[in-house]
């Protein structure tokens, strides 16, 4: 006959391995565990692709993209350069992925340069950014003035760009300027910026011209010259002193040799 006791202790493990079959039928069929791993994405890796790449991309995975701008020197534009989180990390499914995208490298307009001298226009455009090469060329313009600019000012140019300076060189052949009155120094001044070069300098004491003044010129004024050519001058100079007749002999009109004979 089965005690009361041990009556107990068998009602209690059937109830026990019940409670538990129930648990787990529930568990398995009822209420299955939701598997978290399953839903993850891997974030995919959208470094260098198109903005319309990566949100094609994102898209495939559930994902979300959210995009920021900034220039780049070396990505062109609408190009991904950084992204958050990073490529082969685990998202849910609508999480957003921070994406920046290239503006391309940085422009500016061309300056506008022309008339200035080349070493002012050089200073202009390296400040700007842009790189400088010069071309000489003959022209009426002063030598050494600005002429033209390639590419033309105002056009975007991606920095640091090239910039070509169109330089005079002077005309190939020049009309001589009139230096009458000039100081030698204003006259060598006035000839170089021709493309002319001061050549002879003459001397003249009678004149009444304040000593340095050009009086004249070889070849005259309105004549052409090759460029390089050069210009002679006559400049007024001082007047020698006059000899004091005074401290000369008296030899009574003979000759002082004769005299001391």
């Amino acid at each position: 006959m089965t005690s009361p006791r041990h009556l107990i202790v068998t009602i209690a493990g059937v109830a026990m391995f019940g409670l538990l079959l129930g648990y787990l039928v529930a568990v398995l069929f009822v209420f299955p565990p939701h598997n978290v791993a399953a839903d993850l994405r891997r974030v995919p890796d959208l470094v260098g692709r198109t903005v319309e790449e990566a949100r094609r991309r994102t898209e495939r995975e559930d994902l979300a993209l959210e995009e920021a701008l900034a220039i780049h020197h070396a990505q062109p534009l609408g190009t991904v350069v950084a992204q958050e989180p990073l490529a082969g990390q685990m998202a849910r499914p609508g999480s957003v992925l921070r994406v920046t995208t290239s503006l391309g490298p940085p422009e500016r307009p061309v300056p506008d340069v022309v008339g200035l001298s080349r070493e002012q226009a050089e200073m202009i455009l390296l400040q700007a950014g842009f790189e400088v090469e010069v071309t000489r060329l003959d022209a009426s313009a002063d030598v050494g003035q600005v002429v033209g600019v390639r590419p033309a000012p105002g056009t975007p140019v991606v920095l640091p760009g090239e910039v070509r300076l169109l330089v005079s060189a002077g005309a190939s052949s020049v009309q001589i300027p009139d230096l009458a009155m000039q100081s030698v120094t204003e006259a060598e001044a006035t000839l170089r910026r021709l493309g002319l070069r001061l050549g002879e300098v003459l001397e003249d004491s009678a004149s009444l011209a304040a000593p340095g003044t050009v009086l004249g010129q070889s070849p005259v004024a309105g004549e052409s010259a090759a460029r390089g050519a050069s210009v002679s001058v006559t400049v007024a100079v001082a007047p020698l002193p006059a000899v004091d007749s005074t401290t000369l002999p008296d030899t009574g009109g003979v000759e002082p040799d004769t005299a001391r004979a």
